[in-house]
């Protein structure tokens, strides 16, 4: 059987989205720092024409 979708208004799926980005900074899976290097990493290939990582 279908999972039943969550009816949810943006402002109350941005909040549940923060909270998780936040339970997972404070459990150590989340990395800011790593993150935006990443974030670094797909801008750069992309301007450069590159699709490897």
């Amino acid at each position: 059987m279908p999972k039943k979708a969550k009816t949810e208004t943006p402002k109350q799926q941005a909040a549940r989205f923060a909270a998780e980005v936040e339970r997972m900074k404070a459990a150590g899976e989340l990395s800011p720092t790593e993150a935006d290097k990443a974030l670094d990493r797909l801008v750069k290939g992309a301007q450069s024409g590159s699709h490897a990582p």
